[in-house]
Formats: structure tokens, sequence, C-alpha cells
């Protein structure tokens, strides 16, 4: 009798459990995506699917009838938001079909001055992530600011240096450090110094040149994923100028280096620094160019790249295996066009090969991602804005970015790991008045302005010109990018001024 007794208690238990909810059996959560260009992760509680495509899409996991879903984003691709419609309710009795998911490419937030102006005149702005954090710095009134976007404002400018300052250089990473360096008057010769900066707080700033020997040139700053950084400038070492490159590690910066010989007077500096602590300089010497590298912790010794006497500033840049790539504007004597050459250094031959006509044009700007050796090439010709772009081994045909128009100014331009780019310059708009754009590359295609009167900056007001150093700065974040620049604010000061893609 106890036997039977269970059994019927354990039969009722069977229906009691099957009254709330168990009859109906297992579903299908889903639905459908539209407007993908990237990689999205979608969550239901502990349950993900990853959707790639746009289309249908389900859960791995079924739920029982009466079950309550809620269906979120919980990793969006870069630069789209996505919403959902129709993410939640219960399970009845039917496989659920209708979740809705929209995604849309994200949108500048719209021109914002980094206020209050101290003393007006900003000039060489910078622009930078660290992290997720923007900063910009910029130049003004013989002093150096730097202001940080969190909580949705701009913190005010905070000075960063003592004494009489110019040419500020910044630069950051994903892992949520920035460098911020700059030249001052230290004793009546002007040094660079620089600070670091790591989860929200600055240290230094310290002194990065030689102690009593002048810095005749602005400060060139590149830094890599890994917390590495190099700085380079042009120091006289008593009897010329020669270009010097410090080094930080994250915690601590190393003795300048003479990357160029004694003997001559170098100008001009870059630089590049990738993940492993390799390093590239270059710089020009009477018209012609230079480059040397840094492997394994040794540098060697100058290559000359162009030989000649009408090269313009370089650019620099070095990837993981080691590859470098050095880019000048040559201009001939006499009538003729403005020629870009590159030069590409192979470490398994460890030999350069240069490219003297690799396109027409002048105002070189290069860009890259050192770990997956992606770059960049940007260039002014014909009164518009070119680039071709290296992945996947190959070069691909040269594209314009600048709405046709108006000569734009020479770019700004950055990278990040999956080959995004944002690029920003400055041209007339279509009354006449200098403004900012910028261009975008996304999962392989570009994002360019409608016309003359799609641009970043505040209407009816001139940005600063290249010559007044106005060119505006470019950097790009996980999923974000940042345009900043100094432009009038109506009364005849100039101020620093960004727009944020979020």
């Amino acid at each position: 009798m106890k036997r039977l007794r269970y059994l019927l208690l354990g039969l009722g238990a069977v229906v009691l459990l099957a009254a709330c909810g168990g009859a109906g059996g297992t579903h299908t959560l889903g639905g459908t995506v539209s407007g993908l260009r990237g990689t999205l992760v979608l969550e239901n509680g502990s349950s993900t699917v990853t959707v790639t495509e746009n289309g249908p899409f389900a859960f791995p996991e079924k739920l029982p009838d009466g079950s309550y879903y809620r269906v979120r984003v919980k990793t969006p691709p870069l630069f789209e938001r996505c919403s959902v419609t129709n993410g939640e309710g219960v399970v009845n009795g039917t496989d659920v079909s209708d979740v809705a998911v929209a995604c849309t490419d994200k949108d500048w937030m719209g021109p914002m001055e980094l206020e209050p102006t101290l003393v007006g005149g900003a000039a060489r702005v910078r622009a930078a992530f660290a992290g997720d954090v923007p900063m910009v710095a910029w130049e003004e009134g013989a002093a150096v600011y730097l202001s940080t976007l969190s909580f949705g404002g701009w913190s005010l400018p905070a000075r960063v240096n003592v004494g009489n300052a110019a040419y500020p250089a910044l630069a950051g990473n994903p892992e949520g450090r920035a460098v911020l360096a700059w030249t001052e008057l230290d004793g009546g010769v002007r040094r660079v110094f620089a600070l670091s900066w790591y989860r929200e707080s600055w240290s230094g700033p310290e002194a990065v040149s030689t102690a009593g020997r002048a810095v005749h040139s602005e400060p060139r700053l590149s830094m890599s994923a890994s917390d590495r950084a190099a700085l380079a400038w042009i120091e006289d070492d008593g009897a010329n100028d020669r270009a010097a490159v410090a080094l930080f590690d994250g915690h601590t910066w190393t003795a300048p280096y003479y990357a160029s010989p004694a003997g001559a007077n170098a100008s001009n500096p870059a630089v590049a620094v990738n993940n492993s602590g390799d390093v590239l300089a270059a710089w020009n010497e009477a018209g012609k160019v230079y480059a040397a590298l840094r492997t394994g912790g040794v540098w060697g010794s100058p290559t000359a790249l162009y030989t000649g006497s009408h090269a313009g500033a370089p650019q620099a840049f070095v990837d993981d295996t080691g590859r470098a790539y050095v880019a000048w504007e040559v201009q001939p004597p006499g009538p003729g066009s403005p020629e870009l050459s590159l030069a590409r250094y192979d470490p398994q031959g460890g030999t350069w090969t240069t490219q003297t006509n690799f396109a027409y044009g002048a105002s070189p700007t290069l860009t890259g991602d050192a770990a997956s050796g992606r770059l960049a090439l940007f260039w002014l010709e014909g009164g518009a804005l070119w680039v071709r772009v290296y992945e996947g081994g190959d070069w691909q045909d040269a594209e314009t970015l600048s709405p046709a128009g108006s000569n734009p100014g020479p770019a700004s331009a950055a990278m990040d790991a999956s080959g995004n780019v944002v690029v920003t310059w400055q041209q007339e708009d279509s009354g006449g008045v200098r403004q900012v754009y910028a261009a975008f590359r996304q999962y392989g295609g570009w994002i360019k302005p409608a016309g003359r009167d799609d641009f970043l900056s505040f209407p009816g007001r001139d940005v600063r010109s290249p010559g007044l150093f106005g060119n505006p700065a470019a950097a790009i974040g996980e999923g974000q990018a940042l345009v900043a620049w100094s432009q009038d604010d109506g009364s005849g000061s100039d101020r620093a001024g960004a727009n944020l893609y979020w």
C-alpha cells in the first residue's frame, strides 16, 4: 500500500508540473537582424548567440513553454548601434520568431567647444583615446592644455606645463594608456617634457630631452598597443641639429639616442614603434631622406632612402613583423608635379626598396596597425584628398575622399586593429568658410562626406588655416572616433573644438 501511495504521489507531481507549463515542450527563441555590417552578440539570460549576417537568427538553447525571455544586445558591432524590438515576453506554446534587431551606423554627436578658452588663440590641436577615454590637447598662450571626456561632458582645460610651452604631441592605446609630450623652456633652453596617463590619472611631467641642449622641432610621438612609446625631435648636439629618439616602456623613459649621424643637420623627424619595441626613425638632411631601425634593442646604422635634394617631411610606420615603411614628397625643381616616394624595409632580407613614383601628389600622411600590418597612405593631388590602403599583402586602388569643389588641406588619420580608419582634413564649404571634414573606412568600405556642406565643425566660423597650425586631428577607439580642431568662436578668438562619433 505504501508503494502504491508513493507512485500515486509521484504521478500527481508530474501532473502538477505539466499544469505549470511543462506540457508544451520546448521552443526556439529567435527572429531577424537587419542593417548589420559587423559582428553582433545577443543574450537572453546566460544564453548567447553570435550573428554575423543579416536575416534570421536563433539562440542555441530551446526554452520550455511558459518561460520568460528578454533578448538584449550584449556586444554591438563596431561603429554601429543595434536596437531590439519584441525582445521581451513569455513562450506561449510555439516558437518565438518575431524578435527584431535593427542596426544602424553610429553618427557624429555634433561640434562641441572645449571651454572655457583661457586666453584665446588655440592652435596645434591633438586628439587620442586612452582606452575608451577621449582626450584633446592644444597649445594656447605659451601653454599646453588638456581636456578629457567623461560622463558626457568635457573636463575644464588643465594646464600641463610650468614655463613657456608649445608643440603638444598626444597618443593613446586601447589598454587605457596615453602619453602627452611638448616642448618647454627650461633654464632658457627649450626641452621636451612628457606626461603618461594610466587608469584616469597622470604621472609626471618628466624631462625627456638632454639637459642644456636646445630642441629645434616639435616632438613626434608614436605609441603601441603594448604600452611602448617613442618620441623623436631635433636636438642641438653642440655642433649640429641631430634626430634624437627616447623610448618609453610604460614606466620610464630611456636617455635620448641620436639616430642621425654627427656632422650633419637633421630636420623633420618621424618615428614609429611596434608592439615588440622595434622603432623606426626617419628624417631629412638637406632635402635627402634617411632612416634608422632599432630591432632587438639595438640601433642600426642610418640608411639613405633618397639622395636628391627636394624631399619633404617623411612619414614612418613599422609593423610587428619588423616590416617598415617611409613615405615622403619630392618636389621637382622647376615645372612639374610633386611625386610621392615609398620605401619599404624587408626584415627577411634586411634591405630597403624604394618606389620613387608611388603616386603623384603632395603632403603624405601614413597610418597603420602594427599587429595586422595594414596601413593607409593619404595625399593631396589635383584639388582632392586621395588614399590607398595596404592589406592582404597588396595595395588597393587609389580613391578620392574629399568632396569636389575646394582644395583640401593635409590629412590626419588613425587606424584600429580591425582595419577601420578615420581621416580628417579641412577645406572650404559652399560659402567659402573653412570647415572640418572626415571620412570613415568601416568593414572594408569608405563612408565619405556627401558634399561641401557635410562638415563636422561649427557653421559660419573659420577653422584655422593649415599655415596657422589649424590642421584638425583624428583618433580612433573601440567603436568610436574623435576629431578635434581650432576654430574662430565668433569674437576673434580661436577655441579648441571636438566632434565625437559615438
